[in-house]
């Protein structure tokens, strides 16, 4: 079932490679100046097309002893059955139904479709030692090798969940959220040990995090797959990241819903990714419901690889930090994406539109397009973009901000319309605001180092807003460019 630490080394150098070559060719889908940019989403959204898979090759751990009460193991009948619906021509479907199924990590192959039936409960058992040998995976950002996320899969091809049943992390106070606690406890935690490997540029194969170490397993991780689908499952109390695809190419996460309140149990986290769908979903979480990402500070820069053509459409966030944030572990870069048709309605939710940036990350945002969205409320601003989150000023790259349009937003309350804090030397350019409207802010605006904000018939407590700064200006640290 587990692939060893040194192959998968191997074998992530070669794909590393190839990610970063189609993230140079891609750039040919950046639109032309004077270009429709929806027109762009258009075609990106006509090829995101799902894998499909034999309606014929259907297999059950139970035909490999697999018992479904809750309280025996399956992890080896569930990897019994993935390896059969591998190797049936044209791959298959691994069935999981009638009852609870107990289970260590998943670990798919190729042309597998995990379905999980509506009257099926997946459940991960706790201990933690079930997850390991280590796996290439990554922890905000940084590469490490380490504990195997619950259901995983590397370099694989045609791989989809599907189903209306229930994935259950079993996470909770004691159990995976309370390793959060112990990260920033005295001494040198997992995850700062895990961030000063990745400065000090050592080696992926190298960075060994055992079962000693308190970096929490992700839900759902491929990591540099083609052709991937996540649809219609429920996934409840997660160690930490929900669905984190990485370095992957036409994903499609459509009609899943997210329930889980934990410690950074951010929603779904594209990481380094390139044409991905998310659709029709709803997110109720305990951290950002959506967070675009492409790797952090020394890691981010040594794969350059970004995230790029992302649409988000249809969604509902009910509760979390942000409705749609690109960051903060942002080095790679994120350009072209496009949020529509999204409601945000939470007095938990800071912000429905959320981008994180800094001198650490110097990460590069570009062409993010946004219509037809409704926010009930929001707990601060609607729109913010930071240059001085987590390390701010403190770091030697360049963070960029280039060109944001939102049409028809609809926003009851919230603190402010816009949080906008750009540097000296590295401002924030290009936003429009068209047929807008905020019923209720509470306080004026923050908008500093900003080039080139329009306003399109936009409307603020009712009063129609004209010019480039509608409110106050905060002070912003200074950066060379």
């Amino acid at each position: 079932m587990h692939t060893s630490a040194l192959g998968l080394t191997r074998r992530a150098l070669i794909g590393s490679a190839g990610a970063a070559t189609a993230s140079i060719a891609c750039a040919a889908t950046m639109p032309r100046s004077g270009d429709d940019p929806w027109a762009l989403a258009a075609r990106i959204r006509s090829r995101i097309r799902p894998p499909s898979f034999p309606p014929g090759n259907r297999f059950s751990p139970r035909q490999f002893g697999g018992v479904a009460d809750g309280r025996t193991l399956a992890t080896v009948p569930i990897a019994r059955a993935i390896q059969a619906a591998s190797r049936a021509p044209g791959g298959g479907t691994v069935v999981l139904n009638d009852g609870v199924w107990l289970t260590g990590p998943i670990h798919l192959q190729s042309n597998v479709e995990l379905h999980v039936a509506d009257d099926t409960i997946v459940r991960f058992a706790h201990d933690p030692t079930l997850y390991f040998p280590p796996v290439l995976t990554r922890m905000e950002g940084n590469e490490l090798m380490g504990i195997s996320p619950f259901i995983y899969a590397y370099g694989a091809e045609n791989i989809a969940i599907t189903g209306s049943g229930v994935l259950d992390g079993q996470a909770g106070p004691d159990h995976w959220w309370h390793w959060a606690r112990r990260q920033s406890g005295a001494g040198e935690s997992s995850g700062a040990r895990l961030r000063r490997l990745a400065e000090e540029n050592v080696p992926v194969a190298r960075r060994i995090f055992g079962p000693d170490a308190t970096i929490r397993p992700q839900f759902i991780q491929p990591y540099r797959c083609h052709n991937v689908l996540i649809e219609g499952v429920t996934i409840l109390r997660s160690p930490m990241w929900e669905i984190h695809p990485v370095e992957c190419s036409n994903v499609t996460v459509r009609r899943v819903t997210i329930s889980s309140h934990g410690p950074n149990n951010d929603g779904c986290d594209p990481e380094s990714c390139r044409d991905v769908l998310i659709e029709d979903c709803l997110f109720d979480t305990g951290d950002d419901c959506i967070a675009i990402k492409s790797g952090r500070n020394a890691d981010g820069r040594r794969l350059g690889v970004p995230s790029e053509n992302i649409m988000v459409a249809g969604c509902t966030m009910a509760d979390g930090h942000g409705g749609v944030t690109l960051g903060s572990e942002i080095t790679g870069g994120v350009r072209n994406v496009f949020v529509e048709r999204c409601r945000m309605d939470s007095p938990n939710l800071n912000t429905a539109l959320r981008f994180k940036n800094n001198a650490a990350r110097g990460g590069r945002l570009e062409n993010i397009h946004v219509r037809d969205v409704t926010v009930g409320q929001v707990a601060r601003a609607a729109i913010t973009i930071d240059y001085n989150y987590g390390e701010g000023a403190k770091g030697d790259f360049t963070p960029v901000f280039d060109t944001l349009s939102i049409e028809r937003l609809l926003v009851g309350r919230c603190q402010r319309m816009l949080d906008l804090q750009g540097f000296v030397g590295a401002p924030i350019r290009n936003i429009l605001l068209r047929d807008t409207a905020v019923i209720r802010a509470a306080e004026p605006d923050i908008v500093s180092r900003v080039e080139g904000l329009r306003y399109d018939n936009v409307r603020r407590n009712g009063v129609a807003v004209a010019g480039p700064t509608p409110g106050g200006v905060a002070k912003a640290a200074d950066i060379s460019g």
